[in-house]
């Protein structure tokens, strides 16, 4: 008679469990961010391989009952555990063998992601697999009973996800999920560890439960062997009530969340017209004011441009930070809308709110969405088209992004010839696309169809899930009218070369080890502020070392190398910032500006006045313009004059000016200057304080005083028109929003534009 170790490789079930894990392993690196052994992987082997564990050791018990028993159930354990053992480490050696093709920065880390994911998820579902198997002597029900809970914990992962605030997901039978793709900043966090601390105790409690309470010969639960062995029994039955109560205290170790817990922990609540928003109870009134008026205006301005009615207040949760919103309810960097629970999570702060209008046009836009979650998609939004949810968002909550509209980029990237073709944005292939490309694309197209054909025909896809089936013409004649519209658009010198540098890399499934990076560009920034240039050189060394293509990294080791004294070193990490053949490189730009910035700190003023007039042709974003522009004038100035400028903009390495001293160095620039630069750079470090109204006087003085560029007028024009407007000087915000609409600059005029919008709705519902 076969012992139960070797008659386990003789079931069918085995069999094709075994080749079923290899085949899952070889298909995951067809995807590199699948294809090593990291959080992804294990999320992946940790859902398919328990239920197949747990199949086969409830055959096994069948199959061994059928043949009179085993001699022991030790022996059952060891068969069962020994194959579970065998079922994780099949995949995991073919991807740690892919892993030779396939660069892993993190070896140590994917191992442990491993062993605390699917290792124990496997072993878990195997000992429960025996104990159906001993439960049960029906095969249908055996094999059911066994399945159940595997599967069972998915269900209620989707179960939770679908019904409380949580976007992460723990479960004892498949690990973790930390959120959503796109956050690259994956750990190993305190609640998973004491997750695996509960699934440890629920292994414990269930063997010793198999050993303590099973009749070996009939494989049956038996009464008589629980007397016998009751230490044992009683100690089994303590470790699963434990193993229980780590349950019901799910939401108390962050495996699970729930809106009252969300509440608590926040502490702030307010009730406005449209909204209900939970916000920190330490947020100022001011700022819970301004909150509610850009809740209702962003819930009023979604609703005009989809043209439907959203009945219900939109609940917003404000956190105090990233790491909060990942302890509570998952998806660290990334602000999320639920649609069906009209609910929106962020953690981004200021005024006014840079994200809070795109979450809130997912919420209203519940009332097109399709299924039970309200979205976008096929099989009544059940399979999601991120293309239409997100396109959707950025269309209605329209807004430019380092100086320009999102149709001023997809211009640029036609003309770099970067676009893909519009059938590989659709679906599943909106993935496949670098994030920020395939946002841009989606929200310029679906704004497109919206201002072409009406916001009915964008209802209706996004009802439908069919785009061009929505238009009434095909998807080829849709992308060449909407390519034709692009190349209408007034396109600046600079854009091709910043949406160069702004879309190009890979797509979430085909970066390389992008969890290493974001570590290692965590450490890159502390060490910046520290001014600790000697160890930030050796980070960027390694983040180069694993992505040679990281410009914006090479672009910062320049300026870490010129700091050092290497002037060598970072010329020739300069020279490695090429160009293109139709597009200038604009981290170039940053490079040569910190060693503009070096020779300033040098006292080299006049070599610092060459590069910096150099790089004002250069193609830059507006804030590094305007940087550049105030950092040339202070090489034309007096001496007292480029000191101040020098503490204010550039300081030495870790020694960067607050807010409080930024506010003096620029009152000690008004006794240099007659213009009103003094109280521009003063009125901004009041500006990002909040302080409106000081603010705003300020920028009035600067304007009447006269700023030296077109730039810096353009910009004490907006700051100053946000901040009449935030103490409520309609009529003086009006007068500057007209003015900034008019500078003929698109990306000005649709801010501008928005703004006027929300000017006329505050008036109105104030007299309402």
């Amino acid at each position: 008679m076969l012992s139960p170790s070797k008659l386990v490789f003789t079931l069918t079930s085995a069999r094709l469990a075994l080749g079923l894990a290899v085949l899952v392993a070889l298909l995951m690196c067809a995807v590199p961010l699948l294809g090593i052994q990291g959080p992804e992987s294990a999320l992946v082997l940790g859902v398919i391989l328990p239920p197949m564990a747990a199949w086969v050791s409830a055959r096994l018990c069948l199959v061994l009952r059928a043949r009179g028993g085993a001699s022991s159930t030790a022996l059952l354990l060891e068969a069962s555990t020994g194959f579970a053992a065998l079922l994780c480490a099949l995949p995991a050696l073919v991807l740690w063998l892919d892993a030779l093709r396939i660069r892993n920065c993190m070896p140590l880390s994917g191992f442990l992601f491993m062993i605390l994911g699917p290792a124990f998820s496997v072993l878990l579902a195997s000992l429960c697999g025996v104990l159906a198997g001993t439960v049960w002597t029906r095969p249908l029900a055996a094999i059911s009973g066994a399945l159940a809970l595997p599967i069972g914990s998915i269900a209620r992962a989707l179960a939770r996800f679908y019904a409380t605030p949580a976007i992460f997901a723990y479960g004892h039978f498949f690990g973790v999920f930390t959120g959503t793709v796109y956050d690259e900043e994956v750990s190993l966090t305190e609640p998973f560890l004491w997750l695996r601390v509960a699934t440890a105790v629920w292994i414990a409690g269930i063997a010793l439960l198999l050993t303590n309470g099973i009749e070996p010969r009939t494989l049956r639960p038996s009464t008589h062997v629980a007397r016998e062995r009751r230490g044992g029994f009683l100690l089994a039955v303590t470790l699963c009530a434990a193993g229980a109560t780590s349950e019901v205290f799910a939401v108390q170790l962050h495996h699970a969340s729930s809106v009252p817990a969300l509440v608590e922990m926040l502490g702030g609540r307010l009730t406005s017209r449209r909204c209900q928003l939970f916000f920190p109870r330490e947020l100022l009134a001011g700022d819970r004011a301004r909150l509610a008026d850009e809740c209702d205006f962003g819930v009023t301005r979604a609703e005009r441009w989809l043209g439907v009615s959203h009945p219900a207040p939109v609940s917003v949760y404000l956190f105090r930070s990233s790491d909060e919103k990942q302890l509570w309810m998952g998806a660290a960097g990334t602000n999320i809308a639920k649609p069906w629970r009209s609910e929106v999570y962020i953690s981004e702060t200021g005024f006014p709110n840079p994200t809070l209008g795109h979450e809130l046009v997912h919420a209203v836009a519940r009332g097109i969405g399709q299924g039970p979650l309200r979205i976008a998609g096929k099989l009544a939004g059940l399979w999601p088209d991120p293309a239409l949810i997100e396109g959707v968002a950025v269309a209605a909550a329209w807004q430019g992004s380092g100086g320009l509209t999102p149709h001023e980029w997809a211009h640029a990237m036609l003309q770099l010839d970067m676009m893909p073709r519009l059938s590989g944005i659709f679906g599943a292939g909106f993935l496949a696309q670098q994030k920020r490309l395939a946002y841009t694309l989606s929200g310029s197209l679906l704004r497109f169809v919206a201002e072409r054909y009406g916001a009915q025909k964008v209802r209706r896809a996004y009802s439908s899930g069919d785009l061009a089936g929505s238009v009434g013409i095909p998807l080829d004649r849709l992308e060449a009218e909407w390519h034709a519209f692009l190349r209408a658009q007034p396109l600046a010198p600079r854009a091709l070369s910043l949406a160069r540098a702004r879309f190009t890399g890979p797509s979430v499934f085909s970066a390389v080890c992008p969890h290493a990076v974001a570590t290692l560009d965590d450490v890159l920034h502390a060490d910046l502020g520290a001014g600790d240039d000697a160890h930030a050189e050796q980070t960027c060394a390694r983040i180069l070392d694993i992505d040679p293509e990281d410009e914006a990294t090479r672009a910062t080791r320049v300026g870490v190398l010129a700091r050092l004294r290497a002037d060598a070193r970072a010329r020739s990490e300069l020279a490695l910032l090429k160009d293109t053949p139709n597009a200038r490189n604009p981290y170039a730009a940053v490079a040569r500006q910190a060693l503009a910035d070096e020779a300033f700190r040098r006292g080299d003023r006049t070599t610092a006045l060459a590069l910096y007039d150099a790089l004002l042709s250069e193609p830059v974003e507006d804030d590094m313009l305007r940087q550049l522009q105030v950092k040339a004038l202070a090489q034309r100035g007096s001496d007292a004059q480029a000191k101040l400028f020098f503490e204010l903009l550039v300081g030495e390495p870790g020694q960067r000016s607050d807010g409080a001293t930024a506010v003096h160095l620029a009152r000690e620039l008004r006794a240099e200057r007659s213009d009103g630069l003094p109280q521009y750079l003063e009125a901004r470090q009041l500006y990002f304080q909040k302080r409106f109204a000081r603010a705003a006087a300020l920028l009035g003085e600067a304007r009447r005083l006269g700023l030296p560029t077109r730039e810096l007028r353009s910009e004490a024009t907006r700051v100053e028109a946000i901040s009449l407007y935030a103490t409520g000087d309609l009529t003086g915000a009006t007068a500057r929003f007209q003015e900034l609409r008019d500078d003929g600059v698109p990306a000005h005029r649709a801010d501008a534009e928005d703004w006027l919008a929300h000017i006329t709705w505050h008036a109105r519902s104030v007299a309402h």
